[in-house]
């Protein structure tokens, strides 16, 4: 997945244009196939139920979800907020923010913002949920957040294994590595764009030395997924995860063509999706 943030100038950091590619994010199409996605797949939901068990929340805390999305993460928070806890949630791309922010309608005790929070503001808590890695350079982003924390609070935040360099494990089924879907659509692209650039190259080593260099002691945890082939399946359905594939197409065309090329893959074949998680605490 190509970054969706990008820092200027240190040591301010700013969203990249959400209009601009590939910052996809940005569309209705892809808000609403996101969340078709989280509704009908548990990867989301395993991902945050272990974001939140790892982060000894308790009732009372000022809470910060940093990228947001359509609030999956902050739904999580939301049973140990308490009457008088609070949750900013940050989300540049205008209509994840906005199904989000109506998903979430009538809690007074979420607020939602496009941007960092003010100077100043400190957070017991800041989650990042399956996002952390979409921030460019990494370091200086860790760093930024790093002042946002109160003392004693903690960066709590999660990563796809495969990005840092380890492979998932296979499971089951004719394809137990899920590889023949990506191919089978690929087959069927009148068009291929190159992918977009990824800067992400941080390996466990690597992240643990810059939250180290950020004043934060970081205790790394793991689970793994079940991912399905419906699971892929829909998940390439979010027009900015297979824009490369499939460019210049619009959704139902492109749902059409993943739908087809899925009707000749094993549908019972899963795998193993290995995640790397951190909860550093500020010292």
């Amino acid at each position: 997945m190509s970054p969706l943030l990008s820092v200027l100038d240190e040591p301010e950091l700013a969203w990249v244009d959400p209009v601009l590619p590939p910052v996809g994010w940005d569309h209705p199409e892809t808000a609403r196939a996101y969340e078709t996605f989280c509704r009908r797949h548990a990867r989301y939901r395993k991902a945050n139920r272990e974001l939140v068990r790892h982060a000894s929340l308790s009732p009372g805390l000022r809470y910060l979800d940093l990228a947001a999305g359509t609030g999956r993460t902050a739904e999580a928070v939301l049973p140990a907020l308490g009457p008088t806890g609070r949750l900013c949630c940050i989300e540049p791309a205008a209509a994840m923010h906005e199904l989000g922010q109506a998903r979430l309608a009538g809690d007074e005790r979420i607020a939602w913002r496009s941007d960092w929070p003010d100077d100043g503001d400190a957070f017991d808590r800041i989650l990042c949920g399956a996002a952390l890695w979409q921030f460019s350079p990494m370091e200086h982003a860790i760093s930024r957040i790093a002042r946002h924390l109160a003392p004693g609070g903690a960066l709590v935040f999660n990563i796809p294994s495969l990005y840092l360099g380890e492979p998932d494990l296979p499971g089951s089924g004719d394809d137990p590595n899920l590889v023949s879907l990506v191919g089978r659509v690929a087959a069927r692209a009148t068009a291929i764009r190159p992918p977009a650039e990824w800067t992400f190259q941080a390996d466990i080593p690597e992240i643990e030395r810059m939250l180290r260099e950020a004043g934060l002691t970081p205790q790394r945890w793991r689970f793994r997924v079940r991912i399905t082939q419906r699971c892929l399946r829909d998940w390439m359905k979010i027009p900015v995860l297979s824009d490369h594939l499939l460019p210049d197409m619009a959704p139902l065309e492109r749902a059409s063509v993943i739908d087809a090329a899925f009707a000749e893959t094993d549908a019972a074949s899963w795998k193993w999706e290995r995640w790397t998680g951190w909860t550093a605490w500020k010292r």
